[in-house]
């Protein structure tokens, strides 16, 4: 069980992005810390730029992955709503 939760993989249609954060430690990175940046100043003030500096990177990087920060934020609402849907389908069943 513990093997199937580690390597769990919640689906996020690639035209939501240009490169599957997932794929590399860079993009696990930016996925990580892009949540606690909206959290902290909001969507509206989140820019690549400000994400580039909490990851001591520049936000070119950012854009390997992601055109515009609209598309990363349906890139973190359907990896949410996927979330949801294990938690609420599969995880009752274990």
């Amino acid at each position: 069980m513990i093997y199937l939760l580690s390597n769990l993989k919640i689906a996020v249609p690639k035209k939501v992005f240009i490169k599957d954060p997932g794929s590399s430690n860079s993009g696990k990175i930016i996925s990580k810390h892009n949540i606690f940046i909206i959290d902290e100043i909001g969507f509206n003030a989140f820019t690549f730029k400000k994400l580039g500096a909490k990851i001591e990177s520049n936000e070119s990087s950012i854009y390997h992955y992601f055109e515009i920060k609209h598309k990363l934020l349906v890139s973190l609402t359907t990896w949410y709503w996927g979330w949801e849907k294990y938690q609420l389908v599969l995880a009752p069943q274990n």
